[in-house]
């Protein structure tokens, strides 16, 4: 059996047009229809060949050649359906495939089931690359039968490289992607119809002409490129560029003459505009779903609309209107910060004949192609339509579960044709504006009812306690669900020794459960540290949670018992876990107590403790939840320090005052919307 390159140049390679080492090339970037249509009628045997030597694709005459159906050669090894070819052909793939470097014209003897005996096969091997791959994944095997039996004469033969040349030209002349042949001068010796026309020029005009005679402005960029091809014989494939507003990617090969040195250049353009418009629309879609999902309230679906949406969108603006309180549909803005509710700064009745409010009543989207487009409809929108540089307009319903939640508008500078793949992009977005918005209002609902139903477990206003000022908030977090921070302010039940009682608390969890805890601990409190010290009414409240089967939470509580007396008042304090209470003294030092004591559920045996602390007229006590210290920016989280530094730089110990600062250096540490509930309880001895 022989393996060796061919010496019989005339044969090798007479003059003609790009031929299978360019098909090989464009198989990559051709439709696959076409190229179906063209491997099954071309009359050579075209078979390809994975890394690992099976057959992923052979056409109709190569299996023909191999004495085999077409399907029975794909997924198998090459020595299994060929199992009296010569060991030299893995070899020459292999070859292949680890050096990217095609072997042309190499004779092969060696029987198939079709031609037993020694025949002579004539066969070029080609790399395949992929998009992915720098390194080939495959190899294209053109074979070409001479058998000892029926010798083919030089006529004969040259004759069927004519015929395979015409399908070959069949193919390239017919490919979507832009080839051409030029020769070491780099004169154009060829180009299809598609390149010519990209290059607005016609085929006819090429032939002769120089690179740069017909692309001045890219000849600089790609002269270099072919000249080091032409030098090394090596491709430069998937080059990308953009010329003319669009862009390209460009492949590049030499064509061997028969003496193996370059006889002519081969260059594959690829229009890839509307795979890298499409690209970046992708990503801007993309960017625009991630700020979606995390948008919790309106005013979060508002932002993202106005900071993603319109370029989401290809639009200069888009605008938000939803159906508000008192019927109307009113466009919303982001707040300054983006945290506070959005702002409103348009209002349309939606009986109005105005485009926002048709669009809503009948739930179809409006595209308005330019001025006259929307004036001859809507004459009365002249005046708005004068006071700004908007051109074209899209107007699409929110569709949240089946009904219009509300109406986004999308503003052009330019006139636009409004395509149907633009028609489509615009109800894309406004689709996943409408379930953002829905599922936000949604939140709403269920966030307003928590904070209600918060609220109702909450003191409706704190008690009127002689000679103490008292101030208390509650703001809630924006998790969904009620949460389980609480306090309450009541007198003692024991005339002989008559005061008040302060406690804070913070049921762990939120929802459903965690309220039910909160009216459990409240309520017991309520009753026990009304005649009980602090520390034997968390005991009692103890044992009822773990009692209580259906409680699995816990709760840290700070309970304290005021009494006052002729130059002050004394406070005992317990905790059950809960963070320490702060003392802010009339000269501004602020002292942090903690008492030591355990989360009330957590463990069945517990031991807590008191501590007594005396106040004069002017010292203010601040009690508060973990909202307040864990509260998160960048930072880190809030923390005690920052706390003490907010009391002791207060101008008064105010207890309202106290309250309005805290609160307010917590909402500016922070830069995401706040999770968790807090709770301040202050109050002040008054002179």
């Amino acid at each position: 059996m022989v393996s060796e390159q061919t010496q019989h140049g005339a044969l090798a390679e007479p003059p003609r047009a790009p031929g299978p080492r360019e098909a090989a090339e464009v198989f990559r970037g051709i439709d696959e229809d076409l190229l179906r249509t063209v491997l099954l009628h071309l009359p050579i045997g075209v078979s390809v060949l994975d890394r690992e030597l099976r057959f992923v694709r052979v056409n109709q005459r190569a299996a023909e050649i191999n004495g085999l159906p077409a399907e029975e050669h794909v997924g198998r090894y090459l020595f299994d359906v060929l199992p009296g070819m010569p060991a030299s052909i893995g070899a020459i793939v292999r070859r292949v495939v680890e050096t990217g470097a095609p072997e042309i014209n190499v004779d092969i003897v060696g029987p198939t089931p079709a031609r037993p005996g020694s025949p002579r096969w004539r066969g070029s091997y080609y790399p395949v690359y992929t998009a992915a791959d720098t390194r080939p994944v495959a190899v294209a095997v053109f074979d070409e039968v001479d058998t000892s039996d029926n010798p083919i004469g030089v006529g004969q033969l040259v004759a069927d490289r004519a015929t395979n040349l015409a399908a070959l030209d069949t193919l390239i002349d017919n490919a979507p992607v832009g080839i051409a042949v030029l020769d070491t001068e780099l004169r154009y010796v060829r180009v299809n119809a598609t390149l010519a026309a990209w290059n607005n020029q016609p085929v006819a005009a090429h032939v002769g002409r120089s690179l740069r005679e017909i692309l001045p402005d890219v000849a600089p960029t790609v002269e270099p490129i072919l000249r080091g091809v032409a030098a090394s014989g090596q491709m430069i494939r998937d080059l990308e560029f953009t010329h003319a507003g669009r862009s390209w990617l460009s492949s590049y090969f030499a064509v061997p003459g028969p003496s193996g040195r370059t006889a002519a250049l081969a260059i594959l353009v690829t229009d890839i505009t509307a795979r890298r418009r499409g690209e970046q629309q992708a990503r801007r879609l993309q960017r625009f779903t991630a700020a979606l999902a995390q948008a919790l309230t309106v005013s979060d679906v508002v932002e993202a609309v106005n900071a993603t949406g319109a370029r989401a969108a290809g639009a200069d603006v888009a605008g938000l209107a939803v159906v508000t309180g008192d019927g109307k549909l009113t466009f919303l803005t982001s707040s300054v910060t983006g945290r506070e509710p959005a702002v409103r700064w348009l209002a349309v009745d939606r009986t109005a004949d105005h485009p926002v409010a048709e669009a809503h009543r009948s739930g179809e989207p409006a595209f308005f192609s330019g001025p006259q487009t929307l004036l001859s409809r809507y004459p009365g929108l002249a005046d708005a339509q004068a006071q700004t540089q908007d051109r074209a307009w899209a107007i699409v319903p929110l569709h949240g579960r089946g009904t219009a939640t509300g109406v986004l508008t999308f503003a052009f500078h330019s006139e636009q044709a409004f395509e149907a793949e633009h028609r489509h992009i615009l109800t894309s977005v406004a689709g996943l504006a409408g379930q953002a918005l829905a599922r936000a209002q949604l939140y709403q609902r269920e966030h307003d009812t928590a904070v209600r139903l918060q609220r109702s477990l909450l003191p409706s206003r704190l008690p009127h306690v002689p000679g103490v000022a008292l101030a208390a908030a509650y703001v809630a977090g924006d998790a969904a669900g009620v949460g389980g921070d609480f306090y309450d302010v009541f007198p003692t039940r024991a005339p002989h020794a008559p005061g008040w009682v302060f406690i804070i608390g913070d049921v762990a969890g939120r929802g459903v459960d965690a309220a039910s805890v909160t009216g459990l601990a409240r309520h017991t409190l309520r009753v026990t540290a009304a005649e009980a010290p602090p520390a034997e009414a968390l005991h009692h409240l103890h044992r009822q949670i773990i009692a209580d089967p259906d409680v699995d939470r816990f709760v840290s509580v700070a309970c304290g018992l005021l009494r006052p007396h002729a130059t002050g008042a004394t406070l005992h304090l317990a905790s059950g876990g809960h963070p320490p209470a702060l003392v802010r003294r009339a000269d501004g030092t602020v002292e942090v107590v903690a008492v030591r004591g355990v989360l009330l559920g957590a463990v069945r045996e517990i031991v807590l403790h008191e501590r007594v602390i005396d106040l004069r007229p002017g010292d203010s006590v601040i009690l508060y939840t973990d909202g307040v210290i864990e509260a998160r920016g960048s930072g880190g989280l809030f923390g005690e320090h920052r706390l003490v530094d907010v009391l002791a730089a207060a101008p008064s110990g105010s207890p309202s005052e106290l309250v309005d600062r805290v609160r307010a250096a917590v909402t500016a540490h922070q830069d995401v919307p706040q999770a968790d509930d807090l709770a301040i309880l202050a109050l002040q001895l008054t002179p």
